[in-house]
């Protein structure tokens, strides 16, 4: 099984990377039996469904390590993954070759991974403010991790209606392998940490919120 690594980020998280080199039946049958396969999946590119199913394998198999409940990975309103025991925090991210997930039994987290392209490069004027390409500087590397981190506080407030430039801003910060990020909105701001780094032609970002939410 091509698990690349399940490996503890503090006492209540961890964090699993996959890589997708199985056919698409193998996935099937790596799946928990109690796992229901969404029917919506039949309809997507059969690339699709594999970055899935790769995805769910993981989630399960590091779900297996905090308890041995069968418990089924549902999706919000938001399509936002999550369990039913509200212990439970998790998020997914996928590209063609990768499957990331972080999973936590205490705090809300957020994860995203890319493939190092240029096509960041082209739709940067969208999701980029001026302030924050005087760092990534048209650098390919650099335009992708901050379009990462982006996702990630996305996938982290959950609630959408989110526009990427206007509402979430990224900053380096003196530590190494950490950007600053912050999500504002008209009745909600707050201060995040993201992780970073850098493997088999990706960049993954990923996000554990320690801190209570403001509006609360």
């Amino acid at each position: 099984m091509p698990l690349l690594y399940i490996k503890k980020l503090d006492e209540h998280t961890k964090l699993g990377l996959w890589e997708l080199t199985e056919p698409m039946e193998e996935l099937r049958e790596a799946l928990p039996s109690y796992v229901a396969v969404e029917e919506r999946l039949e309809k997507v590119h059969p690339k699709r469904q594999r970055e899935w199913l790769a995805s769910r394998v993981l989630v399960y198999k590091m779900l297996q390590e905090f308890t041995s409940r069968p418990i089924q990975l549902l999706r919000n309103q938001y399509g936002k993954p999550y369990f039913p025991d509200s212990r439970f925090h998790v998020s997914i991210s996928h590209s063609p070759q990768l499957a990331a997930v972080i999973l936590s039994d205490k705090y809300e987290v957020g994860i995203d991974i890319e493939l190092i392209s240029s096509k960041a490069l082209r739709v940067q004027d969208k999701f980029l403010t001026d302030g924050e390409k005087a760092y990534t500087l048209a650098n390919e590397k650099n335009t992708c991790l901050y379009w990462s981190a982006k996702e990630t506080l996305y996938k982290l407030y959950s609630r959408k209606q989110l526009i990427f430039k206007e509402n979430l801003q990224i900053a380096p910060t003196n530590e190494p392998n950490k950007l600053q990020g912050r999500v504002n909105t008209e009745n909600f701001s707050k201060l995040y940490q993201i992780h970073f780094e850098a493997l088999l032609k990706h960049v993954l970002t990923y996000c554990i919120d320690k801190q209570p939410d403001p509006t609360n």
